[in-house]
């Protein structure tokens, strides 16, 4: 069984391809499997990373609305709303809005967070007013109140969102708003409409009347996009969904969100909606609200295909490369076996006694002095071997190339989001900072020149119960000469609290600064702020907040092991998130940035450790793998040597004892290889060199036979032809016309037939040959039809090819005048256009309906030698066969017919001779 598959050329070729084939298969399988699951684990890593920095910056974001509310419902916004403003003197209500003003410039509410700010009275004698962040003061709203809410009916609405973020469309107004009470006048009614479409399908958050003052904050159409970066990658989108599952906020360009469940508390965990989104959704608690993160599960399978793609390609050009390269190289090791078995062959075919003698020292010279075991060894390792180590490299390049690139990715959305954060962070220490310095009380604290008794006038109390102090360290009071005047902590040692006076800046704006000595942590940072009015003296006041190193502790969400470091211009460290430095770890990638509207820069180091194990593994089984490759290439090359050798060295004793004479002598036919080959071929020459000389006898013999056959063939034409013209003599002479005229024109017609030369012939020689076969019917359907020749002289001499006129006259009175006995009419005519030569046979016979012309049409079309539905067409088809034989594409055959009306068939072919 084994002989029946012997190694051959061809046979070593296939077999490097197979092997090659199933080494790039395991290769690619390897690759694409550690490469899908290091992008899995990074896209995972990632997407969680990104739900839980986008959760904490979200909740950072609503801590400063919130405490924002906070503050607003606090008696110093408060008690304006309270003191029925409209029933007072104008000047004590004038005093009191400028105060109000004055207090809420202090805050500087940003446009990106806010856009305005409602307070809603009780009834119409309190103050109702809405600050819009881009105006310069309050808008008194004197037809506006909780009253008027509720004869509309809006109260039902609006009050049962107590501190929770809405967004109210068209359809709720419309649902609850009611104008039927006859407590509302038309203006109230306008007014209501106002507001309405003022807060329609924004982002409210409200107190719900808590303090006996509705406040309404209207969000900023940004003011979620402040808890991501500018830029996300591709294919990603954030959203907030409020109550009953409403979405409040997407950065989608259409709802991504196909929520199956709408009672489904949208816990920490995923769905699948669609088949081209990924969705991640997480609670923001206190807060009634949910937050998604959602991308495109096209993205992997993109990356998939491109990956898979490219491995396809690599492999195909190895797999053409083995071909090759094996296929040449066999060529050139069997050489020496093709040049034996040629020069037996020859004598075994040909009547040569004597084989030609081969090239002198063929087997010892250069690359066949290789013995045959280490020639077909090096064949399989480098038409296989190599390639496989080499391929291997590449699909290593080509994992680390996209894992770099999803590494990347990683780190730029990671760390995009974490400079997102810090930004958030320290403008919510802003925003507390300029939230305090509007406090009444310390107003009154620096104001009194200080000397309000701290136990007896609540500054310490009201001050550390202020929204957001939880993450502040501690703040002081400043002089302009750095002096402490008041801290919040260790009240009885303030001396511990001076400040160098260069660090006070004459700013209206909260600054930070850096290197600044706190009690608690040494080399810190604070945030300053001038106090708007004098204090004592008409000396200016500063405001220093200490915040918490904790503000930034959160930021990192644990997943990806990383490493913040925050340095000021000069490269001082303000923050580090580790002890270690960043550059001490193996592997790190890095993320460097600026921080927004400050001189501070921001560095973090990544480090995938998971993607380093599993590319070690993946260099590992790399290795393995072609280890094991290189050995199979070797053992399967040392037994295909061996199965080649065992046959030569039997030739060979075989050819040393048929060179001493020993004819006798015959091999065992071994299989269907080279050396097999040659073994038959040597067993034929054996057998075949006692008939050589009968054989060559009758070739003599068959070539003589040949020969007469041949001059026969040429005798009896002649002999026919010699015969018609005897019998046209004859006919003449006794006058029977008729007959002459028929004998004469079949004689021109044989001797036009018999011609030899080309198949192209001058078209007044075809229509002769028409005329002479026209004569012959004429005479035998009783001159039933007649034919007219309209060609030009000029025409005449023009090339066609010869016998294409004759069938088509005779498929004309064959078939166009069946049954006729007189008035058919044949019209040979030729034109010239643009080069080409068009021959018109047309007639008036009984023509065609539709259907037997579409069968003709496409029996012209059918394969040569196909077999035909009739025989009406044969002479049509091999018209137009032999035709487009010869001139190709460049020729046309047209049949038009109708029933009763005739048939035209019209030739057309190149002017010029082919």
């Amino acid at each position: 069984m084994l002989r029946r598959f012997g190694p051959t050329p061809r046979r070593i070729v296939i077999l490097s391809a197979a092997l090659t084939l199933i080494t790039q298969l395991a290769l690619a399988y390897i690759g694409l499997t550690y490469m899908n699951t290091i992008d899995k684990s990074l896209h995972e890593k990632r997407s969680q990373d990104i739900l839980y920095q986008f959760q904490q910056n979200v909740l950072v974001q609503l801590n400063d609305i919130d405490n924002l509310m906070l503050l607003l419902q606090t008696p110093e916004f408060s008690d304006y709303y309270k003191n029925l403003m409209r029933l007072r003197d104008e000047d004590v209500a004038a005093l009191g809005m400028r105060q109000l003003q004055e207090k809420f410039n202090t805050l500087a509410l940003s446009t990106e967070s806010v856009q305005a700010v409602y307070f809603l009275s009780k009834n119409s004698v309190q103050r109702s007013l809405v600050q819009k962040i881009q105006s310069a003061s309050f808008t008194d709203l004197p037809l506006l109140d909780q009253d008027r809410l509720h004869y509309s009916r809006l109260d039902k609405l609006i009050l049962p969102d107590r501190e929770q973020l809405t967004k109210y469309s068209k359809a709720d107004f419309a649902k609850y708003f009611k104008t039927d009470n006859p407590m509302l006048e038309k203006a109230d009614i306008k007014q209501l409409k106002a507001f309405m479409a003022e807060i329609q399908d924004r982002l409210v958050f409200s107190n719900g009347n808590e303090n006996g003052v509705l406040t309404m904050i209207v969000l900023s159409d940004r003011f979620f996009q402040q808890a991501i970066p500018d830029k996300s990658p591709d294919g990603t989108y954030y959203s907030v969904i409020g109550k009953d599952n409403r979405l409040l906020w997407t950065t989608a360009p259409s709802n991504p969100l196909k929520l199956t469940e709408q009672n489904d508390s949208p816990g920490d965990k995923e769905r699948k909606p669609s088949a081209s989104y990924n969705n991640a959704i997480k609670e923001l608690l206190p807060f009634k609200l949910s937050i998604v993160y959602t991308d495109k599960a096209a993205g992997a399978s993109m990356l998939r295909d491109e990956r898979i793609y490219q491995m396809a390609v690599l492999s195909l050009l190895t797999l053409l490369f083995t071909v090759l390269f094996s296929y040449f190289y066999l060529k050139q090791v069997f050489k020496p076996f093709r040049m034996i078995s040629k020069q037996i062959k020859n004598f075994t075919l040909s009547s040569e006694w004597l084989l030609n003698s081969l090239p002198e020292g063929l087997i010892k010279k250069g690359f066949h002095a290789v013995s045959m075991r280490n020639k077909i060894i090096l064949v399989l390792i480098l038409a296989v071997g190599i390639p496989a180590v080499a391929d291997g490299i590449l699909y290593s390049w080509i994992s680390k190339h996209d894992i770099q690139r999803e590494v990347k990715a990683s780190v730029d959305v990671t760390g995009s989001f974490s400079e997102v954060s810090i930004r958030n962070r320290l403008q919510f220490t802003e925003t507390i900072l300029k939230e305090i310095s509007a406090s009444r009380q310390l107003q009154d604290y620096v104001t009194n020149n200080y000397t309000t008794p701290l136990l007896m006038g609540g500054l310490t109390t009201n001050l550390l119960m202020f929204p957001g102090l939880n993450d502040i360290s501690y703040f002081v009071l400043l002089d302009e000469n750095g002096n402490c005047i008041y801290s919040s902590i260790f009240s009885n040692n303030k001396s511990a609290f001076n400040t160098d006076k260069a660090f006070l800046t004459d700013r209206s704006e909260p600054y930070w600064i850096t290197n600044y000595n706190n009690v608690f942590n040494p080399l810190s940072m604070a945030l300053v702020k001038r106090l708007d009015g004098p204090g004592i003296n008409g000396e200016a006041t500063f405001l220093l907040m200490v915040p918490k190193q904790s503000i930034f502790e959160n930021i990192d969400s644990g997943l990806i092991n990383t490493s913040y470091v925050i340095s000021d211009a000069k490269g001082h460290p303000i923050y580090e998130s580790r002890l270690r430095t960043i550059s001490e770890a193996p592997g790190q990638h890095y993320f460097a940035s600026s921080i927004p509207n400050t001189d501070w820069k921001l560095t973090i180091g990544f480090v995938f450790n998971d993607v380093l194990e599993k590319n070690r593994e993946y260099q590992e089984q790399f290795l393995l793998f072609t280890s094991i490759v290189l050995l199979l290439s070797v053992v399967v090359a040392v037994a295909i040597a061996i199965q080649l050798v065992k046959p030569i060295h039997r030739l060979k004793e075989t050819m040393l004892r048929v060179g001493e004479g020993d004819l006798s002598l015959r091999l065992d036919d071994f299989d269907h290889t080279e050396i097999g080959g040659i073994v038959r071929s040597y067993n034929r020459m054996i057998d075949q060199l006692d008939r050589v000389m009968r054989e060559e006898n009758e070739l003599i013999a068959m070539k003589t036979r040949a020969e007469l056959d041949m001059l026969q063939a040429q005798i009896n034409p002649h002999f026919l032809y010699n015969t018609l013209e005897v019998i046209n003599m004859r006919s003449m002479k006794s006058g029977n016309l008729e007959v002459s005229a028929i004998v004469g024109a079949l004689a021109d017609l044989f001797r036009y037939s018999i011609a030899k030369g080309s198949d192209i012939v001058e078209l007044e020689k075809e229509l002769a040959h028409v005329a002479n076969y026209v004569t012959i019917q004429q005479i035998r359907f009783g001159h039933s039809f007649e034919v007219n020749y309209e060609v030009p002289d000029e025409l005449r001499g023009k090339p066609i090819v010869r016998f294409v006129l004759q069938p088509i006259i005779e498929n004309a009175i064959k078939h166009g005048f069946q049954g006729w006995e007189e008035g058919g009419l044949i019209v040979v005519s030729a034109s010239e256009e643009n080069g080409y030569l068009k021959v018109r046979i047309a007639d008036n016979g009984i023509g065609m309906d539709r259907e037997t012309l579409e069968h003709l049409r496409t029996d012209l079309q059918r394969e040569y030698g196909k077999e035909q539905s009739d025989e009406n067409g044969i002479g049509l088809r091999n018209v137009y066969q032999r035709l487009r034989l010869i001139y190709k594409e460049q020729m046309a055959m047209t049949i038009e017919s109708s029933e009763m009306r005739g048939t035209t068939i019209t030739l057309t072919v190149p002017s010029q001779s082919p």
